[in-house]
């Protein structure tokens, strides 16, 4: 009895520690980063023993040179970012996932450029697609393509990276249509846009979080990632019943433009964090990107994937 009471006593300790440890999350300028966002700005990461500091990034590549550097002590991102980081030296393991394909929400889709005369996917063959080599975006079209039975190839992809250009040129109609996350197609059909391909076709993880290994693996880690989950949750239930004063934060915090006023407020699906990725869709992403180049090895899945053990 008296051993167990050391160890509880010794774990306790080493969580608090970790809690009272100013964490650092890279985020990215996605919609759906505002769980993060909100987590620490109203105070649901301290409520649950955490001290956290979103560090806004505009690139994923920026970001990742964080990471590597030990500046950060997790990102909110996606399951590319993950595994790109990993191998590139930064070892981390994803502790949430906050948002999937084919839950109801528009998360990605195809935008075709204003008054673009085509009505169907067919009479885009071979057109001129903006999109981003090695990230989601070039993912997501081509699984969007492969469940449809066509070939990768279909569309004639301009390497496009910066979201902005890729908009701007979509807007001259410089390319016939580009590949572009939420809020940005809400903002592009309140301008004449019309979606014609979008995410909800899938059943995907799109949106993590995750922590370095080394925190993680550390006594104590279990219960800060749990820590963090349920402060994430706190955070999605507060949005989703107050959308319109979360709506605000978003424009705040560059997530949402204010002319955005057709988009449909965000809504995270309860329970959130939603379960953890599992070893078939890791090892999707992590073909894809070997098929890409952008991995040379498929890492084990527990080196990926964060379980209370």
């Amino acid at each position: 009895m008296f051993r167990l009471l050391v160890l509880v006593l010794c774990l306790s300790v080493s969580f608090a520690a970790h809690a009272a440890e100013h964490l650092k999350i890279g985020v990215l300028p996605a919609g759906d980063s505002l769980i993060i966002h909100a987590a620490a700005e109203d105070g649901f990461f301290a409520a649950r023993g955490l001290d956290v500091e979103p560090v806004p990034f505009q690139s994923a590549l920026e970001l990742g040179a964080a990471m590597r550097a030990g500046a950060l002590h997790g990102h909110f991102g996606d399951i590319i970012n993950v595994l790109t980081q990993n191998e590139s030296g930064s070892p981390q393991r994803i502790v949430a996932t906050t948002s999937r394909a084919g839950q109801g929400m528009r998360y990605f889709g195809l935008a075709l450029a204003p008054g673009e005369k085509a009505g169907s996917l067919e009479e885009l063959k071979g057109a001129e697609a903006a999109t981003a080599g090695a990230t989601i975006v070039d993912y997501l079209l081509t699984r969007l393509l492969r469940v449809r039975g066509l070939p990768d190839g279909y569309f004639s992809r301009q390497e496009i990276r910066q979201i902005p250009i890729r908009v701007q040129m979509l807007a001259a109609g410089q390319v016939r249509c580009a590949f572009l996350p939420e809020p940005l197609i809400s903002l592009l059909e309140k301008r004449g846009s019309r979606i014609l391909l979008d995410d909800r076709e899938l059943d995907e993880p799109l949106a993590v979080v995750a922590l370095r290994r080394d925190i993680l693996d550390a006594p104590g880690g279990a219960a800060l990632a749990q820590a963090f989950r349920t402060a994430l949750a706190d955070a999605a239930r507060a949005i989703n019943s107050r959308p319109d004063a979360y709506r605000d934060m978003m424009v705040r915090k560059g997530l949402l433009s204010r002319s955005a006023d057709n988009y449909a407020m965000l809504r995270y699906e309860e329970p959130c964090p939603l379960g953890l990725p599992s070893e078939k869709e890791v090892l999707r992403y992590a073909e894809w990107m070997a098929e890409q180049k952008i991995l040379k090895t498929i890492p084990a899945f527990e080196d990926i994937v964060w379980h209370d053990r």
